[in-house]
């Protein structure tokens, strides 16, 4: 937003005339259910007031079609051309509109890309939350049982498991890490050494295949976050004509975060 003093007093301005107009809205819809016709007309003013103000502080092309809807309304109304249920339906009609009114100003935020929020979206969608649950339910079991017996695994194991628990619902980058360290773990050192314990070849099926289908959706997740902003990056820059070459995204495959045409499954069980 523009530091400039004259920018935002301008802002404060428009906004103080927005809060205005919200307060004389509520007051003359009070009025309105009752009796006192004086009254009914004395709050129509204060409102035809307010929204003159603001109208008057506005260029045309920034006046919003709501602020002329009310104005023209509530002008009907002391004119008497309306009566005052079509007043009211006008008011409770526009009320909404003015309620949430967002100024140009005020929408800098959404102007940016939240990759955050598109991962989330995404990954609420999918069977993530539940697959990495059952990963660290497996693993525990794994680290707590009387076959394992190494303190370096159990260390080791202790470790991947609270990195899955703190960074499983965090933000994109957190989930991605977290899922690297765990297939760096488990490709170079927990295959191995897990080959050695006969008596937890259950759990190692069982945790093989929840990873395999762990894979399939992070790689899903990952391609359609990558649609989304390949989407709205060519609606929003029309001049880029292939966006797939414009703009590396860090995307997900089953060997890493780098997207490439493999189909591997990143997971190298070593007997």
């Amino acid at each position: 937003m523009n530091e400039n003093h004259s920018v935002k007093f301008y802002i404060r301005f428009v906004l103080e005339k927005h809060k205005k107009i919200k307060l004389c809205l509520n007051e003359l819809l009070k009025v309105l259910v009752e009796e006192n016709l004086q009254k009914k007309y004395e709050k129509a003013a204060e409102l035809d007031s307010a929204l003159n103000d603001l109208k008057a502080s506005l260029s045309k092309e920034d006046i919003p079609q709501w602020l002329n809807e009310l104005s023209t309304g509530v002008t009907n109304f002391k004119c008497k051309l309306w009566r005052q249920n079509h007043l009211l339906n006008c008011l409770i009609a526009g009320k909404p509109i003015v309620d949430s009114y967002k100024w140009t100003f005020e929408g800098d935020n959404e102007l940016a890309f939240d990759f955050d929020s598109i991962f989330e979206h995404y990954k609420s969608k999918s069977r993530l939350p539940e697959l990495f649950d059952e990963i660290i339910k497996i693993l525990n079991e794994i680290k707590d049982s009387e076959d394992v017996d190494s303190i370096s695994m159990i260390s080791a194991l202790s470790k991947v498991i609270a990195t899955l628990k703190k960074s499983k619902d965090g933000s994109y980058f957190s989930i991605n890490s977290a899922w690297e360290f765990l297939l760096t773990f488990i490709n170079n050192y927990m295959w191995v050494e897990l080959s050695k314990i006969p008596g937890i070849g259950s759990a190692v099926q069982a945790l093989e295949k929840t990873i395999k289908e762990t894979n399939d959706e992070m790689f899903q997740v990952h391609s359609d976050v990558k649609n989304e902003m390949k989407s709205k990056l060519e609606s929003d820059f029309k001049g880029i004509k292939n966006t797939s070459s414009s703009f590396n995204f860090i995307t997900y495959n089953r060997k890493g975060l780098e997207q490439t045409n493999s189909t591997e499954t990143g997971i190298n069980k070593q007997a």
